[in-house]
């Protein structure tokens, strides 16, 4: 076990700060064990979907907000660029995918967060299909951000 002599509140600053800058160093890694940073690496590419999500929610034209339409989704692929991403994969493959995962769940036409989320894994699998499920998910997630942002500047 490490030894710290860091306060608790100076180490949980230190983990928030590396975390959100995404960059997870050996100091991380000393603060708080190897088999957590790993952890948390896996909860901020969850976050970042979350994150993903959310932005795209406000594109919806649902109501309520709190699940993605067809419109949300379409924005998605647009904006993303996700026949980029996937250039094997058409729109046609893509709204299949969404209605499919969209009747998997109890609501139909929408795509709740555990529903998007099960559609991005499978196009993160689809585009890197040697790597880790992390590793996959990671990739096809900074591309779509990479994507997002080049769209907010033009």
């Amino acid at each position: 076990a490490v030894v710290s002599t860091q306060s608790t509140g100076e180490a949980l600053r230190g983990a928030l700060h590396i975390l959100f800058k995404r960059r997870p160093d050996e100091s991380y890694c000393q603060i708080v064990g190897p088999e957590i940073a790993e952890e948390s690496r896996q909860f901020l590419v969850f976050e970042e979907c979350r994150n993903l999500y959310t932005m795209f929610l406000k594109k919806s034209s649902l109501r309520k907000g709190s699940m993605l339409g067809s419109s949300g989704f379409r924005s998605f692929v647009r904006t993303c660029r996700v026949l980029d991403i996937l250039p094997t994969v058409t729109n046609a493959d893509l709204d299949l995918l969404y209605i499919s995962i969209c009747h998997q769940s109890d609501i139909v036409k929408c795509l709740t967060f555990l529903s998007f989320y099960r559609l991005i894994l499978t196009l993160a699998v689809r585009k890197f299909p040697e790597l880790s499920l992390y590793e996959a998910l990671k990739g096809f997630l900074d591309r779509c951000f990479e994507n997002v942002a080049v769209a907010n500047r033009g």
